[in-house]
């Protein structure tokens, strides 16, 4: 008898043991620019790649401290890179292949500024279906026309997804600054707002999903006309994207 509990016991922390790993290594986080609470920061936490909800985790960002400050300059473009557990080298583009992405069939990304510590949120650039994926960067132009936001505490740049595969809502956070050099012309930040949904903190149904490549592997990459969007000033004040964006394909639709 005593064997027996030995066994059981044994394989009840084996079994813990794997599914923390398999946990550990599900969902995305962005590693650039460097979000908050990664493995780079000095505030670590294993949840900062887990959907808004999860233990507790709560909309925007996560709750999480300030993390590693980078800086931009208004025109610059950040070739964003995702990282999970399973990547040991995060500083290493691309990561080794036959790591698990667990990107959920992919989805729609999209990537916005606050200023305000993540009161509201301004989109700069938009991916469909394929995103995201640890095996592709994903370039996002900061418009050459938004102002210059000086205080790290309060300028964020974010990535937040809509799943395929699961009614989840992911949102991860850098600390920032952006430089502007011009010295004339209007200033201002980009109309359209960030799509949020399934944060059931904030009174949403859990029930949407966008649309995705439904790979659960390595996916097909960005879209070349999503890149052209995302980099050529389309979400700029003043640019095609205006307060509407692109169709993110979500199921049901964003209401407006």
């Amino acid at each position: 008898m005593k064997s027996f509990f030995v066994f059981w016991r044994a394989s009840l922390a084996l079994f813990c043991l794997l599914a923390w790993i398999s946990a550990s290594h599900a969902h995305i986080a962005i590693s650039n620019p460097p979000g908050q609470a990664g493995p780079w920061s000095k505030d670590f936490k294993n949840t900062l790649h887990a959907f808004m909800g999860y233990q507790g985790k709560k909309f925007p960002c996560g709750g999480y401290n300030k993390g590693p400050v980078t800086t931009y300059r208004a025109g610059q473009v950040i070739n964003v890179r995702f990282w999970n557990f399973a990547i040991k080298d995060y500083q290493k583009f691309p990561p080794p292949s036959g790591i698990i992405p667990a990107r959920h069939g992919g989805g729609a990304c999209e990537f916005s500024l606050s200023y305000d510590g993540g009161k509201t949120w301004k989109v700069i650039g938009q991916y469909t279906r394929t995103c995201p994926d640890i095996y592709f960067e994903w370039p996002v132009m900061i418009p050459k026309n938004v102002p210059p936001c000086s205080n790290s505490d309060k300028c964020l740049f974010a990535f937040s997804w809509v799943a395929y595969l699961t009614n989840q809502f992911y949102h991860h956070c850098s600390n920032i600054i952006i430089t502007q050099n011009a010295t004339s012309g209007q200033l201002q930040l980009p109309e359209l707002d960030m799509t949020v949904v399934d944060v059931a903190e904030l009174g949403q149904p859990v029930n949407t999903r966008a649309k995705g490549d439904g790979q659960k592997g390595r996916g097909p990459g960005p879209n070349p006309a999503d890149i052209e969007r995302s980099t050529n000033g389309f979400y700029a004040f003043g640019g095609g994207a205006g307060k509407v964006g692109i169709d993110l394909e979500l199921s049901p639709p964003k209401r407006t």
